[in-house]
């Protein structure tokens, strides 16, 4: 993410911005940017882990 209104992503997984946050894999929204990133990471750990 380089601009405030790109998408995150975290290693091959990709969160769009869409209106007021980024949709989360399991159809969440997240406006708060920095927790977009934490729960993508999380994420992205479990799915390794499985």
């Amino acid at each position: 993410m380089t601009h405030p209104h790109d998408d995150i992503r975290v290693g091959n997984l990709c969160l769009p911005l869409i209106g007021n946050g980024w949709l989360m894999p399991w159809g969440e929204v997240v406006s708060n940017p920095l927790k977009a990133q934490r729960l993508a990471e999380e994420y992205r750990e479990r799915q390794e882990a499985a």
